[in-house]
């Protein structure tokens, strides 16, 4: 009689265990899955919202310098990380379909081109999303996220939306930035 009550308390003990596991793996991934999704939250309201299929309505000519700005001031040519772009003034945006914008742009010599990969998100085009999770969540998590948002604006312009979000987390130390920049480019008439 003894040892099977051994037995019944050596197995429950196991068990006991392998709960207390469980459950601990279960709060590690539930708190690693809400804090990855508080960074995919959406960036910006545009002006004029755009349906999937409608990326072209962004298609023109737009001048560098942006005449608005709400944050840091950059060229259009910065925000596209555009190489040789010295004495350019002007970049052509042209979407062949929703997910791919095509720029073009002169330095008066030289004829460059970029294409840019994206999708159509909340009304505008969407692209350079980075996410860079380092290490274990809740123990030691660092992260990276950076969006940029293409909307058609009122005034026949179009409003870049530039959200970057940075974070490290140490058990429960929080150290977090976030940056969200608006640009405001005119769209050259002809």
């Amino acid at each position: 009689m003894k040892e099977l009550t051994s037995r019944n308390l050596n197995n429950f003990k196991t068990r006991t265990c392998s709960n207390k596991i469980i459950f601990l793996i279960s709060i590690l991934l539930t708190v690693s899955f809400f804090s990855c999704k508080s960074v995919s939250k959406s960036v910006g309201n545009s002006d004029v919202y755009l349906y999937k299929g409608q990326a072209d309505y962004l298609d023109g000519t737009y001048f560098v310098d942006p005449y608005r700005t709400n944050g840091e001031y950059k060229l259009l040519t910065e925000i596209f990380e555009l190489e040789n772009s010295e004495h350019v003034s002007k970049v052509d945006l042209k979407f062949k379909d929703d997910r791919y914008l095509h720029i073009s742009y002169s330095d008066g010599k030289n004829e460059y081109k970029k294409v840019i990969k994206g999708k159509m998100k909340n009304g505008a085009f969407r692209y350079e999303h980075r996410f860079l999770p380092i290490g274990v969540p809740v123990i030691l998590f660092l992260y990276n996220h950076k969006v940029h948002h293409i909307a058609l604006g009122n005034d026949d312009d179009i409003v870049i939306t530039e959200y970057e979000k940075g974070a490290l987390h140490f058990f429960t130390f929080i150290t977090s930035g976030k940056e969200l920049n608006r640009y405001y480019f005119d769209r050259q008439l002809k």
